[in-house]
């Protein structure tokens, strides 16, 4: 039960980040709105693999990576789209940085411990996001950092309670390989 109502919550949060988009003129060339349908993407297909079983979690997992992975490459690709807007070479540096810090959290969240991801997503938010929109960065809109923000806390509140489910998945896949075995 608390999984649904934290993916409930989280998809009530991407929908409030979709409704912060000002014109969704520029969709399909803008890397923040992009990013907003891929956030929303992302919410149905965790709809989807929620019904899959054991194999819905070996997905959702590795789709939760790929997301925290790529989370930097939005900033990235709007500073390169907006050529920075003014800002300097310098953020771009920051934010070409952050690649390998969340990729690395994503792969460690992969191998070693689920928490990692929804620290990383959530951390994403709280510091990134918040970062970006107290500073002003004109490559980043303030709605995208808002956006981004309850999008990204969402999804951490959501894996922190499918932990167990994936935990218990892992086990279960485990026991089957000591008995072919």
């Amino acid at each position: 039960m608390k999984e649904r109502l934290a993916l409930g919550f989280a998809a009530a949060l991407t929908a409030v980040a979709l409704y912060l988009v000002p014109s969704w003129q520029t969709a399909f060339t803008d890397p923040c709105h992009l990013a907003g349908i891929l956030a929303a993407g992302t919410i149905v297909l965790l709809l989807i693999t929620r019904h899959l079983g054991r194999r819905g979690i070996v997905i959702e997992r590795r789709v939760l990576a790929l997301f925290l992975a790529g989370m930097p490459l939005v900033y990235v690709a709007s500073w390169l789209v907006t050529r920075g807007a003014g800002t300097g070479g310098g953020w771009l540096w920051v934010e070409i940085a952050g690649f390998p810090l969340y990729t690395a959290l994503a792969i460690l969240g992969i191998r070693r411990s689920p928490w990692l991801l929804a620290a990383g997503i959530a951390a994403h938010g709280l510091a990134w996001d918040s970062w970006h929109y107290f500073t002003k960065t004109a490559y980043i809109p303030g709605w995208y950092a808002i956006g981004c923000f309850l999008v990204d806390i969402g999804l951490g509140i959501y894996i922190a309670t499918r932990i167990p489910a994936w935990r218990a998945g892992k086990a279960v896949e485990f026991a089957k390989s000591l008995k072919i075995a």
